[in-house]
């Protein structure tokens, strides 16, 4: 089995200090993954912990997510959310006061493209032929696909966060 990163291994970083509404954007990024195939509702969430003290409180919460592109190739993507002092805070938005979240956000993303798994792991031989005759060549189109998806999705975090590049 071999992992071909397409971020860095240490992922890509957003950062946001600032007001937002946590709970939205939790909820369309699992969205914006679900209708991708890439999220099951059951099996997204792999850590969840808070922290309380006082009236703040930190999270840390880690999705790990996959679809599949054949039974040879997968993309793999995990994301974890950092969340320090975050408090709920009243905004004035026009004559609306809406609850929204005050805080230090972090998200880290990593996405690689896994190799060899699943009914081909029974057949060492015939996984270094397939390997060497179709899938080195498909690789890199499965790289640029995935990197595509990849920085759609920080992109889209980034719209939702009011961030820029």
């Amino acid at each position: 089995m071999t992992r071909i990163y397409i971020t860095p291994s240490a992922g890509l970083k957003i950062r946001y200090q600032g007001i937002t509404d946590f709970g939205n954007l939790y909820k369309y990024m699992k969205l914006w993954l679900e209708d991708r195939g890439f999220a099951d509702e059951k099996k997204l969430e792999t850590k969840y912990t808070e922290r309380r003290f006082g009236d703040r409180k930190n999270l840390e919460i880690m999705w790990n997510c996959s679809t599949s592109i054949s039974n040879y190739v997968s993309y793999q993507m995990q994301v974890t959310f950092l969340v320090l002092g975050l408090t709920e805070t009243e905004v004035q938005i026009g004559d609306i006061k809406r609850k929204l979240d005050k805080g230090d956000f972090e998200l880290r993303i990593i996405g690689y493209v896994k190799v060899g798994e699943g009914e081909w792991n029974d057949y060492t031989f015939l996984e270094r032929v397939y390997y060497n005759l179709v899938v080195r060549k498909r690789i890199e189109e499965y790289k640029q696909d995935y990197y595509i998806i990849l920085y759609k999705f920080v992109g889209y975090i980034k719209e939702f966060l009011g961030l820029r590049g």
